[in-house]
């Protein structure tokens, strides 16, 4: 069994064991992964890579953590953005869709929220799409935890909607 290293001293075992199973599935079904990441800066994309034999199936990854950023990379109209605002169900959905189409993945997954400060800390929208299916979003509540909690708790949540995905 294959095991993550760069991030594993920090994460629970239980979101190890779910990125290997995502990322074996993905393998077996020869499906590509994409992301899109406002608050976690890139954090899913490096536990998506983490997996030795299973990194293939990784296809890019957009960190967008300005508003300018998620224009410019993804093609999200900042009249969006201001009108829903970055973290938004909105947001989120189109910002899965873009790297989607921005990419040559089947999958992607994005990420988009409060990390410790903000209208609502530890409010995260997540978004996951797939060529051919719709768009499937989760407005996760993770409270006052902190910055680094509201992160990994956010990488279990985009695990879990991956695998689902596939």
């Amino acid at each position: 069994m294959a095991e993550t290293e760069t991030l594993s001293p920090v994460l629970d075992e239980d979101i190890e064991k779910a990125t290997l199973r995502l990322l074996e599935k993905a393998c077996a079904r020869e499906l590509t992964l994409a992301t899109a990441e406002s608050c976690t800066g890139g954090m899913l994309a490096s536990l998506l890579t983490d997996v030795e034999g299973c990194a293939h199936v990784f296809e890019r990854g957009f960190v967008t953590y300005t508003d300018e950023s998620k224009a410019e990379m993804l093609g999200i109209p900042l009249d969006l953005i201001k009108q829903e605002g970055a973290v938004s169900r909105a947001v989120a959905i189109a910002m899965a869709e873009a790297a989607l189409e921005r990419s040559k993945a089947h999958v992607a997954l994005s990420v988009t929220g409060y990390a410790d400060t903000g209208e609502e800390p530890g409010l995260v929208h997540l978004a996951c799409a797939r060529q051919g299916r719709v768009t499937a979003h989760r407005e996760a509540h993770f409270g006052p935890v902190g910055r680094g909690a509201t992160r990994v708790k956010s990488l279990r949540v985009a695990v879990e909607m991956m695998t689902e995905m596939l």
